[in-house]
């Protein structure tokens, strides 16, 4: 059971592996790049107005690069209840396609537990995901009213300028 506090946790953003791994210089937003914009993430994350939730952390974990620094910033990794749990199998009922397992390792993404845990918390989703796509976060959330953006658009949003 959740313990009931004065004061409401200040999170806002629930960041997915996508966005986590566009630092890497390999990808869309690399930290030797975009430096200026992934020190206010840090900051954001140090504050906990972007956290993530255990299944995302899973699958981050594998990278020693941002396994190491989603620790060493102490983000907070919001765990599966059983709301999140309900929240996931009404996902998943409604949107079977969601549920891809990969041949290559045999286990399906953290897709449904992101947005399980969104709807708990009522939090906007970080991700990189294409936004036209059926099967993906930014499709499936809006059939839920969960808000998506993207790392510019968090930019944007939150005002930040470079």
């Amino acid at each position: 059971m959740e313990q009931l506090t004065m004061f409401p946790p200040p999170y806002k953003y629930l960041i997915d592996a996508s966005s986590i791994f566009a630092q890497k210089i390999t990808d869309s937003m690399p930290r030797a790049v975009h430096n200026s914009m992934w020190k206010r993430i840090d900051e954001s994350i140090r504050e906990k107005t972007i956290v993530t939730c255990s299944e995302i952390e899973e699958e981050v974990h594998g990278d020693k690069v941002v396994g190491r620094w989603l620790i060493e910033l102490q983000c907070d990794i919001l765990q599966i209840d059983d709301e999140v749990q309900y929240n996931v199998r009404r996902i998943v009922t409604e949107h079977p396609q969601m549920i891809a397992f990969s041949s290559k390792n045999g286990s399906s993404s953290g897709d449904a537990f992101l947005i399980a845990t969104a709807m708990k918390y009522g939090l906007i989703i970080i991700t990189e995901e294409n936004k036209t796509k059926n099967n993906k976060i930014p499709i499936i959330c809006s059939d839920y009213g969960i808000r998506t953006v993207n790392l510019t658009e968090l930019c944007i949003e939150e005002g930040w300028r470079f």
